[in-house]
């Protein structure tokens, strides 16, 4: 299979992988011909990829680091949960200024969902999935989906963060604590206006801004308010939008630039956790295109390499850095250059990765720089030097 961007899917091509919708809820089964309806449809939901069915790339499947049951699981509870915690602020949107008091008004209906049962389960799951992972490889072509809901990102974010939680060696105690600050960092977005949600970052006003920026302080009263979720989780909610150099919100407060292990010596600075959940929303941010415009996977870490000691935690940045590959499994990619000259130009996928070297994975070429059909070439770029590729997005 390859993962192809849906604006250069044609009728022909046939879907390679079931579609789901947030709600679990099937919408488009493997082995359709994804006809303009179809793709106009999808489009009109968020999806921004699909995965095709290629002669000569059946043995190619994009791995996630979770999979796609407890994707799906934990995606229904936490749309559920969201749906229901929006029922408290959907008459009163208007009223940012009560917001605390709402918030303490609603304490027992918020807590309810913030830590359902459900969800918690859910949550357990991809820990363990992601605990039990032969290597950290973090493909997460193989995750996205339909991004319309607020929230839709917060499964990214936290399969990202937990990532990074595994290769730094945290405890399952600590992995719950990221994953559930992971999963509600944005959670006070409830309580920020439509109005100012849709400027989706760019403001007109002091006012605007300002109103955006309550959102950390929203997110973790509500999570600080229960006794079920540690303070550490809802500290994600409040920093992680503060920089390492100490210009961020709400409190400009700094960061050390160290690795974000266990240290009690540390007071008054950015928390570990909110370190790690900064740096994987902005990755997520860049290859999602949410609140900018998406760009591939290698242009997002050259990118975020430079916010890296500045803005975002150095060590957290590298660390993120040593488990992506620059070209995910599945992903459609151009030859620029190769030794041998005649494959200039084809067209291919990325077949595997090898942990060990992230930079040359496998590849497997079937058509030409004029896109013409061709039998499946494998190339070990292990093996191989003189190429250079580009992804096709």
């Amino acid at each position: 299979m390859v993962i192809y961007n849906i604006d250069q899917v044609t009728d022909d091509m046939v879907l390679g992988r079931s579609i789901f919708l947030p709600t679990g809820e099937l919408l488009l089964a493997a082995g359709y011909h994804l006809a303009e309806k179809y793709r106009t449809r999808l489009k009109q939901l968020g999806f921004s990829t699909v995965y095709i069915r290629v002669e000569g790339t059946d043995d190619v499947m994009p791995e996630s680091i979770i999979s796609e049951h407890v994707q799906r699981e934990l995606s229904v509870s936490l749309n559920k949960s969201t749906a229901e915690l929006k029922k408290s602020f959907s008459v009163r949107q208007e009223s940012a200024r009560h917001i605390r008091n709402i918030i303490r008004e609603n304490r027992q209906y918020l807590n309810k969902f913030l830590s359902s049962a459900g969800l918690i389960a859910a949550m357990e799951k991809m820990i363990d999935e992601i605990l039990h992972q032969p290597a950290v490889v973090l493909n997460m072509e193989a995750l996205q989906k339909a991004g319309g809901d607020l929230f839709a990102h917060a499964i990214n974010v936290a399969v990202i963060a937990l990532a990074m939680g595994r290769k730094f060696h945290f405890s399952y105690d600590e992995m719950k604590q990221l994953a559930l600050g992971a999963l509600n960092y944005d959670l006070g977005l409830i309580a920020i206006p439509r109005e100012v949600l849709e400027k989706n970052g760019t403001f007109h006003s002091t006012e605007e801004k300002e109103s955006y920026m309550q959102h950390t302080v929203y997110g973790y009263l509500m999570l600080s308010q229960n006794p079920s979720i540690a303070p550490t989780s809802a500290a994600v909610a409040l920093q992680h939008h503060e920089h390492q150099d100490g210009s961020g919100f709400p409190r400009a407060i700094r960061g050390d630039n160290l690795a974000p292990l266990k240290d009690f010596s540390r007071k008054n600075i950015i928390h570990r956790f909110a370190e790690i959940v900064a740096v994987a929303d902005v990755y997520d941010m860049f290859i999602t295109g949410r609140m900018c415009q998406k760009v591939p996977v290698q242009d997002a870490i050259r990118r975020i390499i430079v916010m890296g000691g500045e803005k975002l935690n150095k060590e957290v940045v590298r660390c993120l850095a040593s488990i992506v590959p620059l070209y995910p499994v599945g992903t459609r990619i151009r030859v620029v250059n190769a030794p041998t000259a005649p494959l200039v130009g084809y067209y291919g996928v990325v077949a595997k990765v090898d942990p060990e070297n992230l930079e040359n994975p496998q590849i497997v070429l079937y058509e030409t720089k004029n896109h013409q059909k061709v039998k499946p070439i494998l190339i070990d770029l292990g093996n191989h030097t003189g190429f250079q590729l580009e992804a096709v997005t």
